[in-house]
């Protein structure tokens, strides 16, 4: 059987759900969620499994803005870590991704997942730099202070394609995961 009509009703489900979401965001137009954010905050990316070292704090910022009405939107996000591995090596990573984000509003709170794709750069003081392709899978809670203020909490997934002659560098930056906190501006 051809996979044409599974992909239709799947399409047709799509378009069926969102627009129930936006029927029901323009019935409560004056206390739902607006569709654009801006976050700004703190992130933390734990050691590789088998890597060597702790984990590495730093920051990450983001920008989504919406697509198909409420539910789906793109979002970009740029993040970057500092970390240190002994006297000796430390490491600057800097991670750029895109990707898209389905988002359920119930009151003010935001509950999402997306999955991001982009470029990773590694700096450090004892191998030269690389760029490799990344990618992210996560999903999080924007805990509603108000209808234009949240605090977000979201945990993320990270995968990076490093390589080198030796196994140092897999074992600092490869598939780690990430949490991060911090406000949200709604707009």
């Amino acid at each position: 059987m051809s996979p044409r009509p599974f992909c239709f009703a799947a399409i047709l489900l799509l378009f069926a759900v969102a627009s129930t979401c936006s029927a029901q965001h323009r019935s409560h137009k004056g206390e739902g969620v607006p569709n654009w954010d801006a976050y700004a905050g703190y992130s933390y990316v734990f050691k590789a499994p088998g890597g060597s070292g702790g984990g590495a704090s730093g920051w990450d910022a983001s920008l989504k803005m919406p697509v198909l009405f409420p539910i789906l939107g793109i979002k970009a996000d740029v993040s970057g870590f500092n970390s240190t591995s002994g006297p000796d090596l430390s490491t600057k990573q800097m991670f750029f991704l895109l990707g898209p984000q389905v988002s359920l509003h119930i009151s003010t709170s935001t509950i999402f997942v997306h999955g991001m794709v982009g470029s990773a750069h590694l700096s450090s003081s004892a191998i030269p730099s690389k760029s490799t392709f990344a990618m992210a899978v996560g999903a999080g809670l924007d805990a509603g202070m108000s209808r234009h203020l949240a605090w977000r909490v979201t945990g993320d997934y990270y995968n990076t394609h490093y390589s080198s002659g030796g196994d140092t560098l897999n074992k600092i930056t490869n598939s780690p995961t990430r949490f991060s906190t911090g406000p949200v501006l709604r707009f």
